[in-house]
């Protein structure tokens, strides 16, 4: 590069570490120009960096990287749907993998066996659920579920039932929720940090339906299934919306050298980068520039992060 540059990357919550580890390293991997910039950006996950918001302001140009939480969101910005109006030439660098799935889950006394049942019953359901916002992927996602079977939360309120909204999965509100029996039913991700006490205190986990399945397949959220070999408390496999991985992604106008040198500088410290398997095995770059159970890869890999991962033979 003869022209000084100036890169940034967006990021929020623990896709900070991710950024500072993945910035420093391509910072000191690659030669630039004296004048050039690498600036890290840290918001909340209530500012514009987080959520529906890094693919927008990406697509702007007013940064040269972010982050899609989960991979649905990169895929529906990518094929301009959904919460997107028009599609983001997005491309990806790779997926971190961070293991999640979608779960509703209901107390078993209920007479609720099915997502379907809550609109045949027209049950008054207590919800732990998510923070609602503008931004807020986990709730949109929520909704576009409950659409699929002809129902939101706005019916559940109108029937008598009750939205308890949480600022996290893990908080001592969703806790304090499920062992009180103040909540009849908890709709979230995270599943790892409530789905424990919500088995042990006896709540069932829900299955979505094909229809439900094609219809977030359309809007970039792939399936995965739930098994007892995540939890053997399962009575069966139950199938969900997948909630992994963190998109790691740029304008395909980025130029290749740039996005090559990127791809490098995750292989060079990916070993120091925190992600989070179920088992909590580490990330391996083949996992990053292909996808897999923690993080789908569902948009392209950006030509020069590909030209690279092909040199080192982690594709084809």
């Amino acid at each position: 590069m003869d022209k000084p540059i100036k890169l940034s990357i967006a990021a929020t919550s623990k896709r900070v570490d991710i950024a500072n580890v993945v910035g420093y390293t391509f910072f000191n991997s690659i030669e630039l120009p004296r004048q050039s910039q690498l600036d890290i950006a840290m918001g909340w996950r209530d500012s514009e960096l987080g959520g529906t918001g890094p693919a927008i302001l990406v697509g702007q140009k007013k940064y040269s990287f972010g982050f899609g939480n989960p991979v649905g969101l990169s895929a529906m910005a990518y094929l301009g749907c959904g919460f997107y109006k028009k599609k983001i030439p997005l491309r990806a660098i790779g997926v971190f993998p961070t293991w999640d799935r979608l779960i509703f889950a209901v107390r078993p006394n209920l007479g609720i066996n099915s997502l379907e049942d809550i609109k045949r019953l027209q049950y008054p359901l207590r919800i732990s659920t998510r923070r609602r916002g503008k931004l807020a992927t986990t709730i949109y996602a929520i909704e576009e579920v409950l659409k699929s079977y002809g129902m939101s939360y706005k019916d559940i309120e109108k029937w008598g039932g009750k939205i308890m909204e949480a600022p996290n999965p893990s908080g001592p509100e969703r806790r304090d929720a499920i062992v009180s029996g103040k909540a009849d039913a908890v709709f979230d991700e995270g599943v790892k940090s409530w789905g424990p006490t919500a088995l042990k205190a006896g709540m069932r986990f829900l299955p979505i339906n094909d229809n439900a399945a094609k219809h977030m397949a359309k809007l970039g959220f792939p399936s995965a299934m739930l098994t007892r070999k995540h939890y053997p408390k399962l009575d069966q496999a139950v199938r969900c919306v997948d909630f992994s991985g963190w998109t790691f992604f740029c304008h395909a106008d980025l130029s290749d050298k740039v996005a090559y040198h990127m791809a490098r500088a995750v292989d060079l410290c990916h070993k120091h980068i925190p992600v989070d398997h179920f088992d909590k095995r580490p990330m391996t770059i083949r996992e990053f520039c292909r996808g897999g159970e923690a993080g789908q890869l569902n948009i392209p890999l950006h030509p020069g992060a590909k030209k690279y991962f092909r040199e080192k033979g982690y594709i084809d």
